[in-house]
């Protein structure tokens, strides 16, 4: 049902937000943050943290990790549009957090 499929997105948002925790040591602004829960549940939270913009976001460098977001835009080493039209929306609403 439409209820349990929104259950379970909350719950899997949740537990990227937790997995998130372990490896993001400083409190981004929210925009940012929600940013990059959205990045993290797309390309796995254990890309993500090994990822340049979770060091950034540790570094409190807020815009050089949202600049970070367009580069994951391939599927097996294939551009693609969906992923790159993802990507920026994701780093607008990203940067108006940065600034």
């Amino acid at each position: 049902t439409e209820r349990q499929a929104a259950g379970g997105l909350v719950s899997n948002v949740l537990r990227v937000e937790r997995a998130l925790e372990r490896c993001v040591k400083q409190q981004p602004p929210q925009k940012v943050y929600d940013a990059a829960v959205s990045f993290a549940f797309n390309v796995g939270t254990g890309n993500a943290c090994s990822s340049t913009l979770v060091k950034l976001l540790n570094q409190r460098r807020w815009a050089d990790a949202c600049r970070q977001l367009p580069r994951w835009v391939y599927v097996k080493g294939v551009f693609n549009q969906g992923l790159d039209n993802r990507r920026a929306r994701e780093m607008a609403w990203c940067l108006q957090g940065a600034n």
